[in-house]
């Protein structure tokens, strides 16, 4: 069975996952920006700083005398830029001039520091700023310029009038500076950027962007959550469907309304659904008919069986009477005329009925394999009925049976005439055999619409419920002892049966106060020639 559990499982590892990726892409971002973009945007600033300078002094080398007009230049270049500029008089040296300034205090304080390193002065020791080396070229070099830190306290730097005196700092912050020579050293070329700004900038944006990640990061985890919902719930729906139709429920059905992979899935189960119902339907169709088959094969087998030993009871006695008698005639037991006419009397008799057993026997054999065809007559009923019933005189009289007819004549029907001869014999014949208590015989016809019925009524015991329907088997009797003084052969109802079968008409027992009655059905001809069939 499927584990309902599983799709809210699937939901709880989606959300992870999107969670972590989210978190992972969030603290990439973070690390980027707190350790990557510094580099950068130091890289960009000494860009500026280079491709400033290269303007610059490509203005400086066009006028070897510094004038108006390479003040103007240089006053344009500079104007909307981050950077500051100070170009002096090469030639002087630590005295240089300015010649163009558009910087600070403390851009002329930084610049004298580099200039008493470059001219291997030894900078006094209340130097404001500390030097470090970015990028060296032959052209120019490039610093980090960083406001010096105040002494340690307790640190003695000076005396004034025997007291201690601590230095006072009087710049602070970070530059990125450019020193360079051009035309021969004619001039000095400094330059320079904020750089703590930038710094902090970074810090800032740092800061708030760890800030904006936490945030982020829940809303994501929310949003996530509502949408792995939204995309499992069709997940959730198959899964019910498919555990409906483990259990055989072929009703069960996906939605079909995404046009997405799942929507396809959906469609692909219901497909699946329909084909295994009719596929199961099939299935069990096919098992009906096999077990059908059996039970048809194991009837005819026990059929085949009782048949069998049916044939052999029935003709058995027949054979041992006449095999006994023909060796008493052969042995001379009696010389005497009357006994040898008895013993021949009685051989007659059982070859008689071993004939009969035999020719019904045929007769029902090509009647249920349909090896005979009917031939279909307009008749008289009555014409049948009154020839049978005058061949049993004798067994009136001797039985002491009182026989009657019954019906309007004449009444005329289709049929094959020979065939329901031998029903109507089979019927009075097994009347004769049962009848008792007032031995008394009723035959009698009645036509209901397009319908003749034809019964055979005899006084004694009825037939019991559960046999009703099998005394139309061969070979079967109600007497389960099977006597020679019953004189049945249990064939003659088998035969009714396959003759009004062949017929395609009807044919019963029903068992009445006092007595049973036997009866079979024809078509009514009603005076009218039927096409022969």
């Amino acid at each position: 069975m499927i584990q309902k559990g599983r799709s809210k499982t699937l939901r709880l590892k989606m959300v992870v996952a999107f969670v972590l990726v989210t978190f992972v892409i969030l603290v990439c971002t973070w690390l980027l920006t707190k350790f990557v973009l510094p580099k950068v945007y130091l890289k960009s600033k000494l860009n500026d700083l280079t491709s400033t300078y290269e303007t610059v002094s490509a203005i400086l080398q066009q006028n070897e005398e510094f004038g108006e007009d390479t003040e103007l230049s240089l006053k344009s270049l500079m104007t909307g830029k981050n950077v500051q500029l100070i170009v002096k008089d090469g030639r002087m040296s630590l005295r240089a001039k300015a010649l163009f300034s558009n910087g600070t205090e403390g851009m002329e304080d930084r610049l004298s520091n580099v200039m008493m390193n470059k001219n291997k002065f030894v900078a006094h020791e209340m130097d404001s700023w500390e030097s470090k080396l970015l990028r060296k070229t032959d052209l120019y070099e490039v610093f980090e310029m960083t406001a010096a830190k105040e002494p340690e306290e307790g640190l003695v730097t000076g005396s004034e009038s025997g007291k201690v005196v601590r230095p006072q700092r009087r710049y602070s912050g970070t530059y990125i500076d450019l020193y360079a020579t051009v035309n021969n050293e004619n001039y000095i070329i400094y330059l320079s950027i904020d750089y703590e700004s930038i710094s902090k900038a970074t810090g800032i944006a740092t800061s708030f962007q760890l800030k904006v990640a936490i945030g982020i990061l829940f809303v994501a985890a929310f949003v996530i959550f509502l949408l792995c919902k939204i995309i499992t719930k069709p997940i959730e729906d198959m899964s019910d469907a498919a555990e409906r139709m483990c259990m055989l429920d072929f009703n069960a059905r996906c939605p079909q309304n995404r046009n997405d992979e799942l929507g396809e899935l959906g469609r692909s189960l219901n497909v699946l659904s329909e084909r295994l119902e009719k596929t199961i339907g099939d299935l069990k169709k096919a098992n009906n008919e096999l077990e059908h088959d059996i039970r048809k094969k194991e009837e005819i087998e026990s059929m085949r069986s009782d048949f069998i030993s049916n044939v052999s009871h029935e003709l058995k006695t027949p054979i041992a009477l006449i095999q006994g008698y023909a060796e008493g005639l052969q042995d001379n037991v009696n010389d005497d005329p009357e006994s040898r006419n008895y013993y021949c009397d009685v051989i007659i008799d059982e070859a008689a009925k071993m004939n009969s057993i035999v020719r019904k026997l045929l007769s029902l054999n090509q009647l249920e394999y349909g090896k005979q065809t009917l031939e279909y007559d307009r008749f008289d009923i009555f014409d049948i009925l009154k020839g049978v019933l005058k061949e049993t005189e004798i067994l009136e009289k001797q039985q002491g049976v009182k026989v009657s007819l019954f019906g309007e004549e004449p009444c005329y029907v289709w049929a094959d005439e020979y065939r329901i001869e031998e029903v109507v014999t089979n019927y009075v014949s097994n009347a004769f055999h049962h009848v008792s208590l007032s031995k008394e015989i009723a035959v009698s016809v009645k036509k209901t619409g397009a319908v003749v019925r034809v019964s055979v009524y005899n006084t004694g015991e009825n037939i019991p419920e559960e046999d009703l329907d099998k005394v139309w088997i061969k070979f079967f009797k109600v007497d389960k002892a099977r006597t020679r003084a019953y004189g049945g052969t249990g064939i003659g109802l088998s035969v009714v049966k396959a003759v009004m079968d062949a017929h395609n008409q009807k044919c019963g027992v029903i068992n009445h106060q006092g007595g049973v009655e036997f009866w079979f059905e024809l078509e009514a001809a009603n005076g009218q020639e039927r096409s022969a069939e």
